[in-house]
């Protein structure tokens, strides 16, 4: 033999290298490839989330930091510190020297973005450990997945010998083959919703391959035991006459009971509910009340907007109205000021319900902060407060349709007397017991719109607002000529002279008696007036 030829070389070292090449020979390499790079291309995907992420943090801190001394800033707004704890939890820092000077929210941030780029993670190996589970399940499914395509979908084995049809131990492999292309597709939508809000960790591929095995098996007993649950349907959905293929109906149910995690223990425990009489079954009287509110009401979150907010775990109104803005931001495509907008929004819709918010817009107040404005405000005027406080007690379609499902009445006393009285009669009764005079109508909207405004979510988005419009400086609420701006009170002052002594002068020219104005100054004449002194004369 020549020596001197690679072959030799090898068989040299390592002996006869026929059971090696049986061993390699015997591995399935597209199945063992898509098995390893599924979990390695998420944990890639997640060290650059993190990095992106958290240099958009560094570029949100830059822009609403507060310069001066004496001054919080932004760094120390709680949806801020949430936010930038959320990307830094894990993150090894370099121990500062003992005496060095303490480093300021600038510096810090620069610290864990180095931190970051090189990969200082508290026991990263950890994440990648718990990811072995899921690759050799997903091994041995591409592998049996391949099998099942190459035969046709009718057996785990081919080719069989002539004449032999499959039995059902030939089909169980098929089955779980399907199932399990149903988990992981359900599993990578997992993992990268997961990543998109940057909650991917050890749990999550443990769960995910203990909820794929725990599908593979359940749907593959079910096979064993309902081959045919759909017989009564006919033959053109289960198969035709062949008994010994596997029926069409199972070749679509596999693979949806893998797709839905936990939906083959649920199919069973519904098959089992009527023989299983305590399991506690659910009241869905009221199931036409309580569907939830999509985000699309808002102004602004569209058809695609909603299944992009979808992947940060926002389905309804009320995940919206919840929301940190500064993280909806920052793992979002949307800038902070769209997403603070959307949020004020969803909280007033939330709080007042789908069909006062839609009043309400109509009636520019589109956000929980306009209404407070237009109720708290010392500059509102009272009649305000009139105005929207019909609209907050106004009866509802829900409102009707609550009482007419639970058979409920309202009970009101008139006289000393209870009686039961209807959903418009109750409204109208309250709003009639707030507005017996101007004052207790204004103390009774400042106390509605008091509890309406008072819950921690809006506490927060009140804050962010506040620290971002003060970093705005005071020039960005009203323009140069405007007659909130101080330094044009002088001018004010002077324009408005100038106005009373034209009014003055064409008060004199047309004979009419001038009235005083409402700010007290010079007065003026109306038009009702000039008829009843021309009446006079």
């Amino acid at each position: 033999m020549d020596q001197s030829s690679w072959p030799a070389l090898l068989y040299s070292l390592v002996g006869t290298p026929a059971p090696i090449l049986a061993i390699l020979g015997a591995v399935n390499w597209i199945a063992l490839l898509l098995a390893i790079m599924t979990p390695l291309l998420i944990l890639f995907a997640r060290h650059e989330v993190r990095l992106r992420r958290l240099r958009q943090i560094q570029d949100f801190y830059e822009n609403f930091e507060k310069k001066g001394a004496n001054q919080k800033g932004i760094a120390t707004n709680p949806s801020f510190e949430f936010v930038r704890s959320k990307y830094t939890a894990d993150l090894r820092l370099d121990e500062p020297l003992k005496g060095a000077k303490p480093l300021d929210e600038r510096e810090r941030l620069e610290m864990l973005v180095r931190a970051a780029e090189q990969r200082q993670v508290y026991f990263g190996y950890r994440l990648a450990l718990s990811t072995i589970g899921f690759m050799v399940l997903a091994y041995f499914g591409f592998h049996f997945l391949g099998n099942a395509l190459a035969c046709g979908l009718q057996s785990g084995t081919c080719p069989l010998p002539v004449g032999v049809a499959p039995t059902k131990a030939d089909q169980l492999p098929v089955i779980a083959a399907l199932t399990f292309a149903g988990t992981y597709i359900a599993s990578v939508r997992t993992m990268l919703s997961r990543l998109a809000v940057f909650d991917l960790s050890s749990n999550t591929f443990l769960r995910l391959t203990g909820e794929s095995i725990a599908s593979v098996v359940v749907t593959t007993l079910l096979f064993a035991a309902l081959s045919d649950p759909f017989a009564v349907v006919g033959g053109a959905v289960t198969g035709g006459g062949n008994t010994n293929s596997i029926p069409l109906v199972w070749l679509v149910l596999a693979p949806l009971l893998g797709l839905i995690p936990q939906s083959s223990t649920k199919f069973l425990l519904v098959k089992l509910q009527e023989q299983i009489r305590w399991i506690k079954t659910s009241d869905d009287r009221f199931s036409q009340l309580t569907k939830i509110t999509s985000p699309e009401v808002i102004d602004g979150v569209d058809y695609e907007t909603r299944f992009r907010l979808e992947e940060c775990g926002i389905y309804d109104v009320q995940n919206l109205a919840t929301y940190n803005p500064i993280l909806l931001h920052i793992e979002t495509p949307y800038g902070i000021y769209q997403c603070i907008d959307w949020i004020a929004q969803a909280q007033l819709c939330h709080i007042v319900g789908l069909e006062r918010f839609l009043l309400l817009r109509e009636l520019n107040v589109r956000t929980i902060f306009d209404l407070e404005r237009a109720i708290d405000s010392i500059h509102a005027p009272r009649e305000f407060d009139d105005i929207y406080a019909s609209v907050l007690m106004a009866p509802t379609e829900r409102l009707r349709m609550a009482a007419d499902v639970s058979k409920s009445s309202f009970l009101i006393v008139e006289a000393g007397t209870a009686k039961k009285v209807p959903v418009d009669e109750f409204c109208k009764w309250a709003r009639e017991r707030i507005s017996t005079s101007p004052s207790l109508l204004s103390t009774s909207a400042e106390h509605l719109m008091c509890w309406i405004t008072d819950d921690l979510h809006v506490r927060r988005l009140r804050r962010l607002w506040s620290d971002i419009a003060t970093s705005l400086e005071p020039g960005s609420n009203y323009f140069d000529d405007s007659k909130r701006n101080p330094q044009n009170t002088p001018l004010k002052g002077v324009n408005q002279n100038l106005a009373n002594r034209a009014d003055s002068m064409a008060n004199t020219k047309s004979g009419h008696r001038p009235t005083p104005r409402a700010n007290g100054s010079k007065p003026v004449v109306t038009g009702a007036e000039s008829d009843q002194s021309s009446k006079s004369s």
